[in-house]
């Protein structure tokens, strides 16, 4: 069987993989990326969060995306019926980039690999991950490509960056069930009907209570579209009959904040579904092998962290990955499995008071204290490892007491 050498092998071309692989390849390492797909495809996750934007600078990609004209996002507003807050992400509490943008993901993605791509790092596109071997010296991976051949590469180091794929979760028994409740998503695209102009208020993510359990995103691009998600229970979004199309447009009739918000707009994507997308992992790194983003643990997409984790951790296992072929000493413990782990257990916290009420009840306080504003903003921008920030340093602590002091509202 042929046999390929690198350095570095990584699992997948998202956001995770080629932060990751932009930074290898400035530091020498000889690396690759294998993807089972053919980009541009369609993936959610298009609210990117202001602690990104270094990493995006850092690794090169920023003239690449200024260039693409996407639609700057200045804070996120939050409505539930008559309540609403808008938090500004030029007034957060942690020192930092104070606006992102919204992406087609299909598109961002693409120029992330294709800048990749011109900085070296050679992408194998519609090639899969069928075996590994990662108990000898230099880990061998068996790939098979769309031609139905298959070879192996020797790498000193794997990264699996496959998002849902999980390909090394899967092939080594990684996976768990995750600790958060199941949820699923139901969502589609709108574009302005002919002679309608839109851009009122088009630089932020707007996120509507729909009730207790549910909620719905509505992130408008540059070009004019509206990408538009309900998340919630599975007996919720199974709760009408027919198809995702059906059952989309039911739900959307029910909710006349989001119908308001897209008056003169009309579909202009199939509707689609993911169930249960909550994932659980036992660990996120091994012997010569390290898992980032989506591949390693996904919580829920109501803060918009999915993106933000997944830059963050492949550009953290980059660092770490140097230093260890280096020769240098790594610490992959503290210094990149309890470091996600700390964000992500931040951001769960406030995800899980955004569903038991705890959270919404402060967010629509009548009257709460600008710093205390201003620290929640930091965390909704991604800053989760601020530990000045009581939000975050003491998150479950705080969130609590603040929620009873300054909470005021029943929630639905």
């Amino acid at each position: 069987m042929a046999k390929e050498i690198v350095d570095v092998l990584i699992i997948g071309a998202g956001p995770a993989g080629t932060m990751t692989a932009a930074k290898l390849i400035k530091s020498g390492l000889k690396v690759k990326i294998v993807e089972r797909t053919h980009f541009p495809r369609y993936v959610i996750g298009e609210s990117l969060l202001p602690q990104s934007m270094q990493h995006l600078e850092d690794a090169g990609f920023m003239d690449a995306l200024v260039a693409r004209n996407y639609q700057k996002k200045i804070g996120a507003n939050f409505r539930q019926g008559q309540f609403q807050e808008f938090f500004d992400f030029s007034e957060n509490y942690t020192e930092g980039w104070t606006w992102t943008w919204q992406v087609p993901r299909d598109d961002f993605d693409n120029v992330l690999a294709e800048e990749v791509q011109k900085m070296g790092v050679p992408i194998e596109f519609g090639s899969s991950v069928i075996d590994v071997n990662m108990e000898i010296e230099h880990p061998i991976v068996k790939v098979k490509n769309e031609a139905g051949e298959s070879y192996e590469v020797e790498a000193q180091f794997v990264v699996d960056s496959s998002g849902y794929g999980r390909v090394l979760a899967n092939l080594l028994d990684l996976n768990e069930p995750s600790a958060s409740p199941t949820r699923g998503t139901l969502f589609a695209q709108f574009k302005p009907a002919a002679g309608v102009v839109t851009g009122e208020e088009n630089n932020k993510v707007t996120i509507l209570v729909h009730n207790k359990d549910v909620w719905i995103w509505l992130i408008p691009f540059s070009d004019g579209r509206v990408s538009v998600g309900f998340v919630g229970s599975p007996e919720y979004l199974e709760s009408e009959a027919g198809d995702a199309k059906t059952r989309f447009l039911a739900y959307l009739g029910t909710n006349s904040d989001a119908m308001e918000m897209l008056e003169g707009m009309e579909l202009c994507m199939e509707p689609k579904e993911i169930k249960g997308y909550s994932r659980g992992i036992k660990q996120l790194y091994g012997k010569n092998f390290v898992l980032t983003g989506n591949a390693s643990e996904f919580i829920d997409p109501v803060f918009s962290a999915g993106v933000m984790f997944a830059i963050e951790s492949g550009a953290r296992a980059a660092d770490l990955i140097v230093k260890q072929l280096n020769s240098e000493s790594v610490d992959w413990q503290n210094d990149y499995e309890q470091h996600m782990v700390n964000g992500i257990e931040v951001m769960r916290t406030y995800i899980d008071g955004w569903y038991d009420g705890r959270l919404r009840s402060l967010f629509f306080a009548h009257s709460k204290p600008e710093k205390i504003k201003n620290q929640i903003t930091s965390v909704l921008a991604g800053y989760v490892w601020d530990q000045t920030n009581p939000f975050v340093s003491r998150s479950e602590k705080t969130l609590n007491l603040l929620s009873e002091v300054h909470g005021n509202l029943e929630v639905v």
